[in-house]
């Protein structure tokens, strides 16, 4: 069997009902853009999620931290992400914890810090000190 185009991978990989063994597959492929795609899939394994939180690819991280069914415990780590872009997407994640919104809340940077405005569970009264 040929192997399948980028442009191929990247459209199945972003597919809802791409069975999760081809899923799996994707994750490793060498193409960060296959990797984003899988990590944006809402029906991408748990396990898959947590290895692609380490990719060196921050597109892939941010994908991670945004998907909602990436573990708590995931969110948390990726808050301390040294790329903005990722913290934004941690503080954007409707799982991600209170403690860890309120951290996000005095983030060096300002989207960081707009985006946990705009989480609807962070508390009122963190939204009203966060300087945007």
């Amino acid at each position: 069997m040929k192997e399948a185009s980028w442009f191929v991978k990247t459209r199945i990989a972003k597919n809802a009902n791409t069975p999760v063994d081809v899923l799996v597959k994707l994750s490793t492929d060498e193409s960060s853009s296959v990797r984003k795609y899988v990590a944006e899939n809402p029906h991408t394994p748990v396990d898959v999620l947590v290895k692609l939180s380490t990719d060196k690819n921050y597109t892939v991280r941010s994908e991670v931290a945004e998907n909602p069914n990436t573990p708590v415990d995931v969110l948390v780590k990726l808050s301390y992400d040294k790329d903005p872009f990722i913290r934004k997407y941690v503080a954007k994640n409707i799982h991600t914890p209170v403690d860890i919104l309120i951290k996000l809340s005095t983030d060096k940077n300002i989207v960081v810090r707009k985006y946990v405005t705009k989480n609807p569970h962070t508390p009122v009264g963190v939204k009203l000190m966060i300087d945007v």
